[in-house]
């Protein structure tokens, strides 16, 4: 099943992932392949790594409050936090974490995702995205005089493997797509998105999104503009925060706004 296929697909339910023993806020997941997730723990302050098979914690890490989370390359994380000007990064080698590098910033971030072996990361206060390398040199910054009404919360972010980067705005519900520099090239808005949160790349010009208030998940074709919902409340779907796609598992793991001790995981059919 190719990632384009996706909108068309059902997904079955499995059972959820009950990583934790008491109820914990996952800002964010993501996948490290073939088989492991890597959860952004803000209850208890750590970086996660878990076998999505065993359902065991392989590694973790703990430092500052983690909120978004995203690879760079095979063998290394970046970590925002939203309550300090840091960016951790974390190495992620044979099942195990270890601190690396603390990037400074010029404000508290939210976002990240990575692209090729450089970091994007975005900022609420005031809206803004930056580009940088893992020494923390700043390569592009997002330039738009009109700024205040391309984005307000923009809270997360990915890449695709063709080197665009897209961003999810919770208060202007729209997801956004820009070139590596950072340019615009596209806003895409649904009444589907509602009010949009985790977001994830499945294949060039394909995304999957967390629609938050819509308690659905969204499909978005980016190059005809389609948006798709794939899975709902009827699928268990309540107030989806994050979520990682697994092509090898054809697996999709969804975690919630609230205290959650699960990942809710589906299966393509």
């Amino acid at each position: 099943m190719s990632p384009s296929d996706l909108s068309g697909v059902k997904f079955r339910r499995l059972p959820a992932l009950k990583v934790f023993t008491e109820p914990c806020d996952i800002y964010d997941i993501v996948m490290v392949p073939p088989n492991s997730l890597l959860l952004s723990n803000w209850t208890k302050k750590s970086i996660q790594l878990v076998d999505s098979r065993t359902v065991s914690t392989l590694s973790e890490v703990s430092g500052i409050p983690p909120v978004g989370i995203c690879m760079v390359g095979r063998e290394l994380a970046a970590v925002t936090s939203g309550c300090s000007n840091q960016v951790q990064l974390v190495h992620v080698r044979g099942g195990r974490l270890t601190s690396g590098t603390v990037l400074g910033v010029k404000a508290s971030c939210l976002g990240v995702a990575g692209s090729g072996d450089n970091v994007v990361v975005s900022y609420n206060s005031p809206p803004w995205l930056e580009v940088m390398d893992t020494d923390g040199r700043v390569l592009h910054q997002f330039q738009d005089p009109g700024a205040a009404h391309t984005f307000k919360s923009p809270d997360f972010l990915t890449t695709s493997n063709d080197g665009f980067v897209y961003v999810a705005d919770f208060n202007l519900h729209t997801i956004t797509k820009l070139d590596s520099w950072l340019k615009v090239l596209n806003t895409f808005s649904d009444p589907q998105l509602g009010s949009p949160k985790g977001i994830t790349s499945v294949g060039d010009g394909q995304l999957l999104v967390c629609s938050l208030w819509k308690d659905s998940i969204v499909h978005v074709d980016v190059n005809s503009g389609k948006m798709t919902n794939i899975l709902g409340g009827e699928d268990g779907i309540v107030m989806p925060w994050s979520l990682a796609y697994c092509p090898q598992q054809h697996k999709l793991f969804v975690c919630t706004e609230y205290k959650t001790d699960s990942i809710q995981v589906y299966q393509i059919e």
